[in-house]
């Protein structure tokens, strides 16, 4: 895991240019940097040292003196890949997975993206054939930003290493921060919070000359997700092999996550999710013949005002259940001001929400010799956690399912509203049609919906997932963190994707196959809990209470808020019960203003 730099140019290249870039992302690799000089480019990189930590490791990387590469991120299945491009009679200098991606690419051209398994962003050079490949994986876990005009091309890990040169102009991009202020986050677009910088696409790759680069900068995709759209009947069978493969899939999945030259450790929130990754963990590492207790790291909020907040209940129960270590760290209202304009410096576009549970979980990470944590981000945009997509669901279901469903879901907290709304929608499209009813939600709630749950799912992964991923790099990567996604791997995602929904959620249960196969494995109190929180943060608390005089004087001061809400009396909205994030929001304005845009 590292940070990378680069310029293509007609022009003359400087060096002290790719050296300020690349100085401003020693957060994404302290153990070292590196750039190449090309003919008519420069690849700057700093290093965060996890596999092969020796020298032989070190990047901008050459091979068989024809590619060069700058990259960020680990392919988890390097081993394998190694294994069969060695029966192939490729021979290899290090133990990295840097050099098995430009064998990879030599072998099998851009067709190697098929088979890697991981995380990444890179620039490759073919010196032969005077030619770049880049790509980004398939869910953007790694960032990729770029800039362009008709001479020169400029690309980093983080938008702030692209400010540094004195070539780049920008101002802030008022349409997508007005569309931030309305609907939230959206880090799936190709726009960004800057005018004339944009996101490489996830799942996709560019190949072509330095002209190529220039005139068109076609990026093609190389894996989309595919959902399961029928409607099948519950099978009790059909179940327990659905469950097992989950199972399976997912201790792969971490696994391979922990393949790493340093100490490896998890984040625990209690939920059930980030749970079964510390199970697997622990059982993988007693496997393996490691007897160092394993490390997990948790935000919790034991003070009396923000119990409400508090998971420690929860995260203790796991970690004396599995005997973890457990290392916990509290927030504390007085360091938010501070900490948040830390976290906006480098999540550079405006985040929802202040991020806190998840910035200070790694500063604590960052506090302790563990370099890599196994975190349990995507389980719920791909099993149903949320009690949101009831809706979905309930307006799948034939009359007879329906109502044998809403008895279950009645009894939840929190779940009859979405359970009505699914009535209607479903009773209404029964006797209109699914055409005209997508009319009028569309001209009532301004909004699109999808019958099938597995593709509103599907849909969610592709944005709202997305955005989630790219906050958690950017927030560990801050505290030069390496967080890995078992739940993301493509296999499990594509096998929940092909699982029909009956097997998400049922009676009452979100997440279904997935409590089934962690049953008995976990306590109960964990794997059937019903009250799901999700890293909660106590913002109401915070911003309603001692720091509400320095929320209103912070927006207030703001000539960019002013521009993008005129009419807007903060004070007014904080008095009144108004969703809290929605406010915020106009605080990451305040601050994305005065660490970018003012001079």
């Amino acid at each position: 895991m590292c940070g990378i730099t680069g310029i293509i140019s007609k022009n003359k290249l400087n060096k002290k240019v790719i050296e300020a870039m690349t100085k401003t992302l020693i957060h994404r690799g302290p153990d070292g940097f590196g750039y190449y000089y090309g003919k008519n480019f420069i690849f700057g990189h700093r290093r965060l040292s996890i596999i092969d930590i020796s020298e032989a490791g070190h990047q901008p990387m050459e091979y068989i003196d024809r590619y060069v590469i700058t990259y960020n991120g680990e392919i988890y299945n390097y081993i394998e890949i190694k294994n069969e491009l060695e029966a192939n009679g490729y021979e290899f200098k290090s133990h990295t997975d840097t050099e098995v991606i430009m064998a990879s690419y030599d072998a099998w051209g851009v067709k190697c993206l098929d088979k890697f398994n991981g995380m990444w962003a890179f620039v490759i050079y073919d010196k032969q054939e005077d030619k770049y490949f880049m790509s980004r994986d398939r869910f953007g876990k790694k960032p990729f930003y770029y800039y362009k005009n008709e001479d020169t091309f400029i690309f980093s890990s983080e938008i702030k290493a692209i400010l540094t040169h004195p070539e780049v102009k920008t101002s802030p991009n008022i349409t997508f921060l007005e569309d931030y202020v309305k609907y939230g986050c959206k880090e799936y677009t190709k726009e960004t919070a800057f005018e004339n910088i944009y996101r490489f696409d996830f799942s996709s790759y560019f190949e072509g000359k330095f002209e190529d680069i220039i005139n068109s900068f076609v990026q093609i995709k190389f894996w989309r997700l595919k959902p399961n759209l029928s409607n099948e009947n519950f099978d009790e069978e059909k179940l327990k092999e659905y469950a097992k493969k989950y199972y399976e899939l997912l201790e792969d999945a971490v696994r391979i996550r922990l393949r790493a030259d340093v100490k490896v450790g998890s984040a625990l929130s209690g939920g059930l999710d980030s749970s079964s990754i510390v199970y697997l963990v622990n059982k993988l590492l007693k496997e393996q013949g490691k007897e160092d207790l394993q490390e997990t790291f948790s935000s919790v909020y034991k003070s009396a005002e923000t119990k409400y907040c508090d998971e420690s209940e929860f995260i203790d129960k796991v970690a004396n259940y599995l005997n973890v270590h457990s290392n916990q760290i509290e927030p504390k209202e007085k360091d938010v001001p501070r900490e948040h304009s830390k976290m906006i410096w480098y999540v550079e576009n405006p985040p929802e929400g202040t991020c806190m549970s998840g910035w200070y979980t790694f500063k604590l990470v960052s506090q302790t010799d563990v370099k890599v944590t196994l975190d349990g981000q995507g389980a719920d945009e791909q099993l149903g956690g949320y009690l949101s997509y009831l809706i979905n669901y309930m307006v799948s279901l034939d009359i007879f399912n329906m109502i044998k469903e809403t008895k279950y879901w009645f009894k939840i907290p929190n779940a009859s509203k979405y359970v009505n709304i699914g009535i209607i929608i479903g009773l209404f499209r029964k006797i209109f049609g699914d055409i005209f009813t997508k009319k009028i939600i569309k001209f009532f709630f301004k909004r699109d919906f999808e019958f099938n749950l597995n593709q509103k799912l599907a849909n969610d992964i592709n944005t709202k997932l997305i955005t989630l991923i790219h906050y958690s790099d950017h927030i560990s990567m801050a505290h030069s963190i390496e967080s890995r996604m078992p739940f993301m791997d493509y296999r499990l995602v594509e096998f929940l994707a092909s699982v029909p929904a009956c097997y998400k959620m049922r009676n009452g249960w979100t997440k279904y196959i997935a409590r089934v196969a962690f049953d008995g494995k976990l306590p109960d109190e964990i794997t059937w809990r019903r009250d799901k929180m999700g890293w909660p943060i106590p913002e109401n608390y915070w911003f309603k209470g001692n720091l509400k005089e320095w929320f209103i004087q912070k927006v207030e001061s703001s000539s960019l808020v002013k521009e993008l809400a005129l009419n807007l009396n903060i004070k007014q909205e904080l008095d009144k019960n108004t969703n809290i994030v929605k406010l915020i929001r106009y605080l990451n304005i305040v601050e994305f203003e005065n660490l970018f845009l003012e001079k």
